[in-house]
């Protein structure tokens, strides 16, 4: 029991001392002060807080994290230092752009392996050493992993929310302003696996079933970072999420199908990293590809006013007003301007009355009560066609 103990202490110590831990707390601490001044450019003031990058992620990161911890420690599933260590770097210098764009499993697990397989070749000219002998089994491993995380990777992008994005203003192509959403979202995934180094032995004959190749191991609590980059012009940012999350679960059962099936023919694993980035990156494309071929969806409306997005903790997100609607009338009085819409709310400081088309094309009519010290615009951003402050689109 005390060498049970002393290894989980360890194990603890092994992730909060990985530099990984830090380091995506201080990637996303810049992506959202990048993102903050944007918007503060963009709108004349800062729409969501530091870290929301992170917000709503905790919960399945952490069930997911536990739920493939126990099915990993109980098969005794290992991975090599060189492979925690090549994986931990590829994530630093693929996120360190404050982009999230590379920071799928494809990308990460399928590059870190393809470094590992490399490094007999260019291991000479590094100052350290990372090669040692990776058993088939251990690859195998190391590639179904990369198809369970893409499945993850799925379902998060299918948990975003109509509020999960980003609106942006600029400036179009021929010289209107438009509306955009950014969907940028990281995830932060602990998992618990053995290391072959350590003073644990196995208490029972068939744990662990998978062989370390000597009887003493250790445990490590590692963090998998899984991020997610895009932006859509063509139509509501969560709908068009949806083929995208569906295409991806696809691409995970497939490449964690053939990373298995590597077990009985170890070339399958590097086919199954080949497919994980042709496919992810085919996907990326084709999601870019068909936004631009549609025309932009948040645009100045010729009645009404499209609803760009709404300011977190404001009396527009508690009246349920969502990006993509539009204000058809304010206390009973059609707007189609900003100047419209303000003046129609000012004739009333103690009530409002939206009628509001939602995406359907029904309306529907919302009301509140206004109090001293709210917001006195509601929280509702447009695409402003008289004002912009904003940059002209640029190629992404």
């Amino acid at each position: 029991m005390e060498v049970w103990i002393t290894e989980i202490v360890k194990g603890i110590g092994r992730f909060f001392f990985n530099p990984l831990f830090y380091w995506f707390f201080f990637i996303v601490f810049l992506a959202s002060i990048a993102r903050i001044k944007k918007e503060r450019k963009m709108f004349g003031s800062k729409i969501y807080d530091v870290f929301d990058e992170i917000r709503f992620t905790w919960g399945s990161a952490l069930l997911f994290g536990f739920i493939l911890s126990i099915i990993a420690f109980g098969l005794g599933v290992t991975f090599s230092y060189s492979m925690v260590g090549v994986l931990a770097l590829l994530t630093i210098l693929l996120s360190i752009t404050r982009s999230f764009m590379r920071l799928s499993p494809a990308y990460t697990f399928g590059l870190a392996y393809l470094l590992l397989l490399l490094a007999p070749y260019y291991e000479d000219y590094l100052p350290f050493n990372i090669s040692m002998e990776l058993t088939n089994l251990q690859w195998v491993i190391f590639t179904t992993a990369m198809g369970i995380f893409l499945l993850y990777e799925a379902y998060f992008i299918s948990r975003m929310h109509n509020d999960a994005s980003y609106p942006e203003r600029m400036q179009g192509s021929r010289g209107k302003v438009i509306g955009q959403h950014r969907i940028k979202k990281a995830s932060l995934i602990p998992v618990v696996t053995l290391l072959p180094l350590g003073d644990l032995t196995s208490f029972m004959d068939w744990w662990p079933i998978i062989p370390l190749g000597n009887d003493e191991f250790g445990l490590i609590c590692f963090p998998i970072v899984i991020g997610f980059e895009h932006y859509v012009r063509g139509m509501i940012p969560y709908k068009a999420l949806q083929g995208y999350a569906q295409s991806l679960l696809i691409l995970g059962f497939v490449v964690m199908g053939v990373a298995i099936t590597g077990y009985y023919l170890p070339i399958l694993t590097l086919i199954s990293v080949v497919i994980a980035l042709v496919g992810r990156e085919t996907l990326s494309f084709r999601f870019r590809m068909n936004d631009r071929q549609k025309n932009p969806y948040f645009t100045p409306q010729a009645e009404g006013m499209m609803v760009l997005g709404v300011i977190p903790g404001t009396p527009a997100q508690e009246i349920g007003l969502l990006a993509g609607e539009k204000i058809m009338k304010v206390n009973a009085r059609p707007v189609n301007s900003e100047q419209e819409f303000y003046e129609a709310l000012q004739a009333n400081r103690t009530y409002c009355k939206l009628d509001v088309l939602d995406e359907r094309g029904e309306i529907r009519f919302v009301q509140r009560a206004m109090y001293q010290g709210e917001h006195h615009e509601l929280g509702v951003l447009f695409c402003n066609q008289y004002a912009f402050y904003g940059e002209k689109v640029k190629s992404e």
